[in-house]
């Protein structure tokens, strides 16, 4: 699935719109949401660093994954910072985000893979008694 997020800078106003535009169908689009931030509060968050930015910016309507967060952080600070610009589209697909986590994946791979060998070793019958008693006395019932 590809996804876009379209910011646009509005100087008369003084606002910043994100808007979050996913695709529904081949080449299909729809917005999915839409939220405007005053220009001053987003200095203000950026002032504190980019990390405060995309605090400020995330919230429970809106949460994009951090990878595309932190990609829209630095979309905002160079829309910002430059005064002629006043749009900037930014684009991801599911295989984006996929990407920037594969060295994680064996890592995890190895973890379940020793974790299994330890429950295995738990399940080996290591039993040295004779079973033998058990199996007369199974008879006999």
């Amino acid at each position: 699935m590809e996804q876009k997020y379209i910011l646009d800078k509005d100087l008369d106003a003084g606002t910043l719109t994100i808007k979050e535009v996913g695709e529904t169908d081949v080449s299909k689009f729809t917005t999915l949401h839409h939220e405007s931030f005053a220009l001053g509060d987003i200095t203000d968050a950026l002032a504190k660093g980019k990390e405060s930015l995309v605090e400020f910016f995330r919230s429970n309507n809106f949460f994009p994954p951090e990878f595309s967060a932190n990609v829209m952080a630095e979309g905002i600070i160079s829309l910002v910072e430059d005064t002629e610009r006043t749009s900037l589209k930014i684009a991801f697909s599911d295989n984006d985000s996929l990407d920037s986590h594969k060295d994680a994946v064996p890592e995890v791979a190895v973890t379940e893979e020793k974790e299994a060998v330890e429950v295995d070793a738990l399940l080996d019958d290591d039993d040295k008694s004779d079973d033998k008693s058990d199996d007369a006395s199974d008879v006999s019932k």
